[in-house]
């Protein structure tokens, strides 16, 4: 199915600085090019060397799906470490909110541990295991009283019941968890939804406010075990550093936090949207446990930065614009600034996507947002050959567009043989395992 060419996607950019033109004339392209290329009867076609499996099949069939499941954002995973259980959502019968649910592989069932009233459909409620202690405790985001915070399940009998379990409650929701220790950095949801991002929270809380004073706001480094948490990366500072013309008039937000492998490094983005358009800087930052983070370092400023990955401790990949290499995925050494552009013309065939890196450090996948045909490509790169592998082609329903959209998000298994996905290409919104076992090398379970 053919992708967006270099021409429209230099229209596009040319008319970044008029958002509400772009937005118009965007739609009414993207409609009539279904019109013209898309597959009647179409579903979903997957290579013949990989196998998919959804949720409820994963499960034994013990999950009921009829009002939509998903897992959720592309840089965590639904897995526990021993990949015998998986998290998902399941959106409430009021449609207000969303069931938290642990499937069990082994025991072929289904339990719902929670369910949160602070999600979205982009990156659910943030619901992931906690690394440091060995996937006996889950967490995710919650306002309960008119508080947000991160709620924490154990499941008191370890795998063997996860209808046992203990909670405890940190006042601050969660964005980012560190990978082996119990902390994690939050932000202000309530800004998000304020700036019309679709990952901020609606719901009303004492604790965070949609014009909390940039002095006052940014990110938080947060103790998951005493529940105390320090303001470590300021929003005022952010948009007092090199400040640009285009700031005026605009609304600013910190947002996507992202650990190093070690949690020794941060990223985030700054960005602000105003009259002329979205702007977007990937920063990125020391988290030296002393509560202040060190001092954030700029690494891109050439006004679009989309979503990123850590391949190790110093380099990041990046879907981003830069001045010498233009729209792309690039590698940043976050050391010395360096970059470079990855995979140009196999990689980036079709645009931008979630990029992340496979357990063992050779295969990068990623997926696409819909072609011309309304189809989500899945993709696998080969980062020592520079070779691309197409995984699946994904019907996108009109339906599930906009912030409610079903991205197919990617995410690795623990044992790099799998990845989750979230796709729409039924009539509903589903979560699948892809068996890629074949396509990357990996002995068969």
């Amino acid at each position: 199915m053919p992708a967006y060419r270099g021409l429209e996607r230099g229209v596009a950019r040319a008319l970044e600085s008029l958002p509400w033109v772009r937005s118009s004339v965007r739609a009414a392209y993207r409609r009539a090019n279904y019109v013209y290329f898309h597959e009647r009867g179409f579903r979903c076609e997957l290579h013949p060397a990989a196998r998919i499996e959804s949720a409820t099949e994963w499960c034994g069939g013990s999950l009921r799906a009829e009002r939509g499941v998903f897992f959720g954002y592309f840089d965590k995973s639904p897995w526990s470490p021993d990949m015998r259980r998986a998290i998902v959502h399941r959106v409430a019968a009021d449609g207000r909110r969303a069931e938290i649910l642990v499937l069990d592989r082994e025991a072929r069932r289904c339990s719902v541990v929670g369910d949160s009233s602070a999600w979205t459909h982009q990156q659910g409620s943030m619901a992931q295991w906690l690394p440091c202690d060995g996937g006996r405790s889950l967490l995710f985001n919650d306002c309960v009283g008119g508080v947000l915070m991160t709620r924490i399940v154990t499941i008191a009998n370890g795998a063997h019941d996860a209808d046992a379990t203990e909670e405890r409650r940190v006042l601050y929701p969660v964005q980012a968890v560190h990978p082996r220790a119990p902390v994690a950095l939050s932000l202000n949801y309530r800004r998000l939804a304020s700036v019309g991002s679709e990952y901020g929270y609606a719901a009303d809380a004492s604790n965070f406010a949609p014009d909390q004073s940039p002095e006052r706001d940014g990110l938080w480094r947060v103790d998951l075990t005493s529940g105390e948490g320090a303001l470590v990366v300021r929003l005022a500072d952010l948009v007092a550093n090199a400040p640009r013309p285009a700031m005026a008039g605009s609304r600013h937000q910190v947002n996507h936090a992202l650990y190093s492998p070690s949690g020794r490094r941060y990223l985030f983005l700054h960005r602000w949207t105003g009259p002329r358009g979205r702007f977007s800087r990937l920063y990125v930052a020391n988290d030296d446990g002393g509560g202040d983070g060190g001092e954030p370092r700029l690494l891109l400023d050439d006004r679009m930065v989309s979503h990123y990955a850590w391949l190790d401790e110093t380099r990041v990949l990046a879907w981003a614009r830069t001045r010498e290499a233009g729209d792309g995925y690039h590698v940043i050494d976050v050391a010395t600034g360096a970059r470079q552009r990855l995979g140009a013309g196999v990689l980036d065939v079709y645009g931008d996507g979630h990029p992340s890196l496979s357990p063992d450090g050779r295969w990068l996948v990623t997926d696409s947002y819909p072609d011309r045909g309304r189809q989500r490509h899945l993709l696998l790169y080969d980062l020592a050959a520079g070779t691309r592998v197409d995984v699946g082609r994904f019907h996108a329903p009109w339906r599930f567009d906009g912030a409610e959209r079903c991205d197919l998000h990617p995410r690795w298994s623990p044992d790099g043989r799998a990845i989750c996905i979230d796709s729409a290409h039924s009539g509903h919104r589903m979560t699948y395992f892809v068996d890629v076992h074949a396509l990357v090398g990996a002995p068969p379970a």
